[in-house]
């Protein structure tokens, strides 16, 4: 369960003081689709950013499972990105490079599953989206309602609790948008799906639940969570721990090993090390042109940099060496005392003309 307890963001620019959000509370059932509308500016966006982690609010609380994050570190964070939450952007943020399934894997490989589990499950959710058969194709060679498919299986690839969509159908034509919300909808029956949209009438057709934004608070909430419903997703989540526990209980009984059951998974979101080496090779051969020519332009502007030293250093050496050579003709001897060569010169001149 997801609830914004008088959720305030404010940004500093210039020394003012900007209110993209004034005090939001809204508490989300487990599973429906709800709309957030509003004008340009209103705090649609920064709202899903905050609910997904990305941001965070200067005040209030943001409340997951019955848990408040105000101690939340980097790291819990991270966890809960990676976990809980499932994006779809409007642009797709596809990497060029990678293939279609490579897209879907990452969230994956920086989970740190398996490579052969990795594979099982993004090609599990590029068919649910329709692309069956398409694993190995790149995002240039795909439309762009296929390419909001692979947003949509890369967000659904861990089985997160909240999918979060910012305008999924901004970039694409009317047919395609039906059949994306067609395939959100859906989705939306079995988890809680919040959309940020500018088209109301798309909000109307297939939302469950529309909320309205203005300069940053809510202003119009179609269907409120009551005390009662919250009451009874509390009690789902109780019955749902109970039935797991029976289940661990009936296993013991048979003799069977719950110890690895019990004793929950510990969630990454941090990929290893070799891991990271791979993906930067692999971009790196991919890019292999690009990868020669930077390569070749490094080397010219090392070896250029050299030369300059090393000329610089021979010219120093060389004008030292003529230093030396000449004023070793011509010493010149420091002493204590001096002598006036004029008044010698004078006495000298006197003694002669005597």
């Amino acid at each position: 369960m997801l609830a914004l307890k008088n959720i305030v963001k404010n940004y500093y620019v210039g020394g003012q003081t900007v209110e993209a959000l004034k005090g939001v509370s809204i508490n989300f059932r487990q599973n429906e689709f709800v709309s957030i509308l509003g004008p340009s500016g209103c705090g649609k966006t920064t709202l899903l950013n905050i609910i997904g982690g990305l941001d965070h609010y200067t005040s209030g609380d943001l409340v997951i499972n019955g848990k408040s994050t105000k101690k939340y570190k980097d790291k819990d964070w991270d966890v809960y990105r990676n976990h809980r939450i499932g994006f779809i952007f409007q642009s797709y943020n596809l990497i060029p490079h990678q293939t279609v399934l490579g897209n879907v894997e990452l969230a994956l490989t920086i989970a740190g599953v398996s490579k052969k589990e990795r594979i099982k499950k993004a090609k599990q959710a590029l068919d649910r989206v329709g692309l069956s058969g398409q694993y190995y194709k790149r995002p240039n060679q795909l439309s762009g309602g296929q390419c909001q498919r692979v947003a949509i299986a890369r967000a659904l690839v861990n089985d997160p609790e909240i999918l979060l969509a910012d305008e999924p159908t901004g970039a694409l034509d009317t047919v395609t948008s039906v059949q994306i919300m067609d395939l959100i909808k859906e989705i939306s029956a079995e988890r809680l799906v919040i959309m940020v949209t500018h088209n109301p009438e798309l909000a109307e057709q297939y939302s469950t639940r529309i909320i309205r934004l203005l300069d940053g608070e809510i202003i119009k909430d179609t269907a409120p969570l009551t005390d009662e419903e919250e009451l009874l997703d509390l009690e789902k989540i109780a019955e749902k721990e109970k039935k797991a526990q029976k289940e661990l209980y009936n296993l013991a009984i048979k003799g069977v090993s719950v110890k690895d059951k019990i004793k929950p998974k510990k969630e990454k979101a941090k990929m290893s090390m070799f891991t990271a080496f791979m993906l930067s090779a692999r971009n790196l051969i991919s890019k292999f042109g690009r990868t020669v020519m930077v390569g070749i332009a490094g080397s010219i502007g090392i070896i250029g940099i050299a030369l300059v030293l090393a000329f610089s250093a021979g010219i120093k050496g060389y004008v030292a060496s003529m230093q030396d050579d000449m004023l070793s003709g011509n010493p010149i001897t420091i002493t204590e005392q001096t002598y006036d060569l004029d008044v010698l010169t004078g006495m000298m001149n006197t003694r002669q003309k005597q």
